[in-house]
């Protein structure tokens, strides 16, 4: 199995599982954070694959950072509407830094909790004229492997 998409499969299968302060908060893994502007009346978070560094730590081993992205976003009208948002993105970041989903998901041998994660609101400064509010969230996963080819 692709560990990066088995990462992103368990941590959309964790954030499925919460409970979040906005009800109607609609939970998706998907492979592009694509979605209509007017679906967004409710808030979406959209787990994406997003990357992988492959660093050499010593002669026969390696060093996995995997990187998860975390899409947050919501038409927001008001105020109230931002700092709705706004909170149910942190606590989805607080839910990817505390690891702490369900015993039902199962992470990819060697996957543990994240060694970053980071938030970036509104990157870029789109879609400011559809009344979109939108964060992105990076989580990287450290893993460690053998240089050896797979065996058939």
């Amino acid at each position: 199995m692709n560990i990066l998409r088995g990462i992103a499969d368990s941590l959309a299968a964790g954030l499925q599982t919460v409970t979040w302060g906005i009800a109607s908060t609609v939970v998706e893994r998907r492979n592009w954070a694509a979605i209509d502007v007017e679906a967004m009346t409710v808030p979406h978070v959209i787990v994406v694959p997003g990357g992988a560094e492959v660093t050499r730590v010593s002669r026969t081993h390696m060093q996995f950072d995997y990187t998860i992205n975390v899409f947050v976003g919501r038409q927001a009208h008001t105020d109230s509407d931002v700092d709705a948002i706004m909170d149910l993105a942190d606590a989805v970041m607080l839910q990817v830094r505390a690891h702490a989903f369900a015993y039902t998901v199962t992470w990819p041998t060697g996957v543990t909790s994240p060694q970053t994660v980071t938030i970036e609101i509104n990157p870029d400064d789109a879609l400011n004229d559809r009344n979109v509010w939108r964060a992105v969230i990076t989580a990287t996963y450290r893993t460690f492997s053998e240089n050896a080819l797979p065996t058939a």
